[in-house]
């Protein structure tokens, strides 16, 4: 794994033909889902979503910087990252690119960032299939591949299309 600037997620983003923040853009939303309330079916999603998105060689997570943050949480990401000798603070770095090889990384992430609740939102960009997921306390989804949307919606009740 290796943290990413803005700069360079807009870069990453763009070779791979995806949308940066595609909410923001206008792109149509192909899948709405609520996240569990309780903590360990959030657990449980974050193994779903790792497998998942598996197919993917390379995943893009990047996290939203807010002011609901506690402290708690920023100190484990912290020490997440400086388990993987990164050193930049998220707010300058907050892009986490995981080639094929970072699957353990990649659902360590997830887990850390979903066993939080909702007091993170992030972004999950996966390639080559184009999905993209913004996490927080719902799931929404952009993918050219349906299948994606309607595993989500069979793992995750009540789904409410967009």
């Amino acid at each position: 794994m290796r943290c990413l600037t803005n700069s360079e997620i807009h870069k990453w983003l763009a070779g791979q033909g995806m949308h940066h923040q595609p909410l923001n853009c206008g792109v149509p939303v192909a899948g709405d889902f609520t996240i569990p309330a309780e903590r360990r079916s959030r657990l449980m999603l974050a193994d779903y979503l790792a497998d998942l998105l598996a197919k993917d060689g390379n995943k893009l997570i990047e996290i939203l910087p807010g002011p609901q943050r506690q402290t708690e949480e920023w100190e484990l990401m912290e020490r997440f990252r400086a388990g993987l000798e990164e050193t930049r603070p998220l707010i300058a770095a907050p892009g986490h690119l995981f080639k094929s090889g970072d699957r353990r990384e990649f659902r360590s992430l997830l887990t850390q960032l979903l066993e939080a609740g909702n007091r993170w939102s992030f972004y999950v960009y996966a390639a080559p299939s184009h999905t993209t997921l913004l996490i927080n306390e719902r799931i929404e989804v952009w993918s050219p591949k349906k299948g994606v949307r309607n595993e989500l919606g069979r793992h995750l009740a009540p789904p409410q299309a967009a």
